[in-house]
């Protein structure tokens, strides 16, 4: 019996469960101001505000990376496997379009594109608006060195599993 082989790949969300709280916390320190008179300085009120906005703007985001939980995708010779928390779906390379390595907000993103005959419920991740699906971020949390070396790990792997799948342009 012949050994099955794969490559997985996950998003580390360590640095987003370190951030959301530190976020939460100074977004809170920023939000009561009953104990300063600022009506004397409101270059000093707007500049709190910001602060405030943007404190409650990354811990919000950073929440939401923590909560909804890490997608793991799994390559082999059979096909791709997606999963997030209890849901799971393996497809066969033939129900995959395309997989493509896509940058955005200069971090990739492992983007799919399955075959019309794949209901979306199935799909563990939500599909975006042009029907591909944003599967996983490769690096997250980590530097730009590690980022790319990861990126040219899954894209060799994906093309040793499935070559004739994915968009070899970077965009």
């Amino acid at each position: 019996m012949e050994e099955q082989t794969y490559a997985k790949f996950s998003a580390s969300r360590v640095r987003s469960v370190i951030t959301a709280p530190i976020a939460t916390l100074l977004a809170l320190a920023l939000l009561p101001r009953d104990f300063f008179d600022l009506s004397e300085y409101p270059a000093t009120t707007v500049i709190l505000d910001v602060l405030f906005v943007l404190f409650l703007y990354v811990a919000v985001r950073t929440w939401i990376v923590v909560i909804r939980g890490p997608v793991h995708l799994r390559l082999a010779a059979d096909g791709l496997t997606m999963r997030r928390g209890r849901r799971e779906l393996t497809l066969p390379w033939a129900d995959v379009s395309l997989v493509r390595i896509s940058w955005k907000s200069k971090v990739p993103w492992v983007v799919v594109w399955l075959a019309e005959a794949v209901p979306s419920d199935r799909v563990p991740v939500r599909a975006e608006r042009d029907g591909s699906y944003r599967v996983l971020p490769i690096g997250r949390g980590r530097s730009v060195r590690r980022r790319m070396k990861q990126a040219a790990t899954f894209r060799s792997e994906i093309m040793g599993y499935a070559g004739r799948y994915i968009d070899v342009s970077w965009d």
